[in-house]
């Protein structure tokens, strides 16, 4: 390995609208540069809003190790296959990370796969390092039936296969999916091997009110969801087993739903037309930082229906503000929430009634919960994510 090696990091998946892979790439950028001090970073964006956005959260200007590049296309664009050879080259990579599927396939080689992507290492791009959430398209019929990936599915296939292929190391945030990434695509054993599970973190800005609150007689407890409107999320589900409850109970109960809006998607809404209990249910698109810690504190449980989750951040965040959490046994549900959790089948409305039912009025159950969340949320710091993921390139570096 050199002593002062050259990485250029793909940050062009830090996006206007906050998402799970947004917050792990600007978590990252935020820590590793510091970690190793005599490396130089090359950070790759393609917005300057968000490039000069970035720097100045993280403090990198005048930081002469690290260097911001504007470039004209996004991850997905064909046209990154054939140009981004060329810029790792000029830039003098030894190691290249990416933070999903989408790396650039012609500067790494990758055999045995539908793309044609069949030739050696380019030489001078160094290498490869990849991070694949999950791969739920393959593990789950009809995910999001109206996106894209779904109507490609064997693009989306072979681009998994190929990124692995290519890569020195792949990084994973979650056993589950470590194991269900390397099942759906068959992987080799040797393949399976180059897998490093990294858990990710969650955030020092989350963190229970400063004065805990209990609603008032009059006052509505808040069911809340955090995360996007895919129908694999389960939103519709919520918004069921939330308006029988509302129908079982004389408590005044309130559903907010926070995330970007998806007009793909809109069932969620009409169940709430259907089962009467719009004027109980509000849609929170674009919250801010700020808007979102504080729907976390204000929420008497959050609840993640979701069948399949690759990681779950939401609900270590809500565990870090003191918020009870239901979860769906789901993907790496169980395997995050780690017992901290009320965990029911997915797709179980009655048992989702219920749960909900028994956290909101069951008060002993309410502090335990609280108290093991709190304890599970401290184990999950992006301060030790970075490590382990500076640990990985070392590896990849040693081994070219």
């Amino acid at each position: 390995m050199k002593p002062a090696a050259t990485i250029v990091f793909d940050a062009r998946w830090v996006t206007p609208a906050p998402s799970g892979i947004g917050v792990y790439t600007r978590e990252l950028i935020r820590r590793l540069p510091a970690l190793e001090p005599d490396w130089h970073w090359h950070l790759l964006f393609r917005d300057p809003a968000l490039r000069d956005d970035v720097v100045a959260d993280c403090g990198f200007a005048g930081n002469p190790r690290v260097t911001t590049h504007l470039v004209p296309y996004g991850p997905f664009s064909p046209r990154g296959q054939f140009r981004l050879p060329a810029l790792l080259r000029t830039l003098g990579c030894d190691l290249f990370h990416s933070p999903n599927y989408m790396v650039p396939y012609f500067a790494f080689g990758s055999p045995g796969t539908a793309l044609g992507i069949d030739r050696p290492r380019q030489k001078g791009c160094g290498a490869c390092v990849t991070t694949i959430h999950d791969a739920i398209p393959l593990l789950l019929k009809k995910y999001a039936p109206r996106s894209t990936t779904s109507r490609f599915l064997w693009l989306y296939r072979d681009c998994l296969r190929a990124a692995i292929n290519c890569s020195a190391a792949t990084i994973t945030g979650s056993e589950t999916s470590r194991r269900d990434i390397s099942a759906a695509l068959r992987l080799s054993e040797s393949r399976r091997d180059t897998f490093h599970t990294i858990y990710d973190g969650v955030s020092d800005r989350f963190s229970p009110a400063p004065s805990p609150r209990q609603p008032g007689k009059d006052e509505a407890q808040i069911v809340l969801y955090v995360g996007r409107l895919d129908p694999y999320k389960n939103v519709p589900e919520l918004v069921d087993a939330f308006a029988q409850l509302r129908h079982r109970t004389r408590k005044p109960l309130h559903l907010l739903v926070v995330g970007p809006d998806d007009p793909r998607y809109p069932e969620a809404r009409q169940h709430a037309h259907y089962r009467d209990v719009a004027n109980h249910v509000t849609f929170l698109h674009g919250a801010t930082d700020a808007e979102l810690l504080a729907a976390y504190r204000a929420a008497s449980v959050l609840v993640n229906p979701s069948r399949y989750e690759g990681f779950g951040l939401p609900m270590l965040e809500a565990m870090k503000c003191g918020t009870p959490v239901i979860c769906a046994d789901g993907g790496s549900q169980r395997e995050i929430s780690g017992g901290a959790a009320v965990i029911v089948p997915p797709g179980d409305e009655s048992a989702l009634v219920a749960a909900l039912e028994r956290v909101l009025s069951d008060d002993v159950m309410r502090r335990n919960l609280i108290i093991r969340g709190l304890a599970r949320a401290a184990v999950f710091s992006w301060d030790e994510t970075a490590r382990k993921t500076r640990d990985v390139y070392r590896a990849a570096l040693e081994s070219q």
